[in-house]
């Protein structure tokens, strides 16, 4: 048993890939950011506009390079992007937060959309030479795509994915609303580790499919040891100030701003945006139904598509929250109607 746990151990320890260069850029409040760039591959015929990859909440960079051979951010280089994997403040490359300090923990949502989000495009864009990025957001990334549209930051964008993301979880089934109720303890607290939590654990998971792991994806849809990886890799400390705002998104009327003076689905009507965005879904995600990824949808005026996964909807397996980038048959299945939309809207 000793033998086997330390195999796993050792797994889990292996060098992750690495991009071709990470670049550090100050946010709009001087806050260190991390930009990992992975370069069109040569011969392949560069894109026009470049790509930006977003995490989830609590999550890094590896969710879209988590393995050699599960690395949507290495794929869309292949196919000639200029692909920019950003790393919001205190996650993973980044200056991590303190509990003092100017850079302390206790930032919320609002501060990733008015300061990491247009800073990171804004690096992206002087790079490249690009007027506009197309945007990958996953979970909290695509929340933070609807947020920026929602904010003026239309022209920025070429177009956008959102991947497993909702701005109004209200009238859909979650995991996170069996937590609502731990509101009352945010102030113990100005942050939750429960990136520790979770590595501490990644030995063990993969096998049996425990609660938490169907939080996170369908574990008969990911790779046992990618399953571990992710555990042990992928996660970070969160701040109080996020979870508590992002906590409006499963209140009637969806997420507000963190003074509750605004309602971004409210301004996304009203920006009347036309940016065209892919929101994609699975039928088995607990964290986002494929009825939560539509609403955000609903409040467009451009090009949208909503693209649901799943055994019902003709594919081979049930898909969960992280297997729509990481799952068994994510490049044959849903990674090339991500390709298909950037190509479209790349002009």
């Amino acid at each position: 048993m000793l033998a086997g746990y330390a195999g796993l151990v050792a797994d889990l320890r292996r060098p992750m890939s690495r991009a071709d260069e990470i670049r550090r850029v100050d946010s709009r409040d001087g806050w260190p950011i991390a930009l990992h760039r992975y370069r069109p591959a040569v011969g392949a015929g560069r894109r026009r506009n470049p790509v930006v990859l977003c995490h989830g909440l609590a999550s890094n960079r590896v969710t879209f390079d988590l393995d050699g051979e599960v690395s949507l951010a290495r794929r869309l280089a292949r196919l000639g992007f200029d692909v920019f994997s950003l790393e919001l403040r205190s996650h993973g490359a980044s200056e991590p937060a303190r509990l003092t300090g100017a850079r302390r923990w206790g930032f919320s949502f609002d501060d990733y959309l008015a300061s990491d989000v247009p800073a990171a495009i804004d690096a992206v864009r002087a790079q490249t030479g690009a007027a506009r990025v197309h945007w990958i957001g996953h979970s909290m990334g695509g929340i933070l795509l609807y947020a920026h549209l929602a904010s003026g930051g239309a022209g920025s964008i070429a177009s956008g994915v959102a991947i497993g993301s909702s701005m109004d979880y209200s009238a859909a089934t979650s995991g996170f609303h069996a937590a609502l109720g731990l509101r009352r303890y945010a102030g113990l607290s100005p942050v939750i580790p429960l990136g520790a939590a979770l590595a501490l654990s990644a030995p063990w998971t993969g096998r049996s499919g425990t609660a938490l792991e169907r939080f996170n994806l369908w574990p008969e849809n990911v790779a046992p040891r990618l399953v571990r990886r992710l555990h042990a890799r992928a996660f970070h400390s969160v701040s109080t100030g996020v979870l508590l705002q992002l906590a409006t998104a499963f209140e009637p009327g969806g997420l507000r701003s963190r003074d509750r003076s605004r309602s971004y689905m409210d301004d996304l009507r009203a920006a009347s945006v036309t940016t065209p965005v892919l929101a994609l879904a699975g039928d088995r995600d607990a964290q986002c139904t494929v009825e939560a990824a539509a609403v955000p949808l609903s409040a467009l005026a451009g090009p949208t598509r909503l693209a649901p996964f799943g055994v019902q909807h003709g594919h081979g397996s049930h898909y969960g929250h992280f297997d729509l980038i990481i799952g068994r048959n994510a490049s044959t299945e849903v990674w090339p109607a991500i390709e298909g939309w950037l190509a479209d809207h790349d002009g």
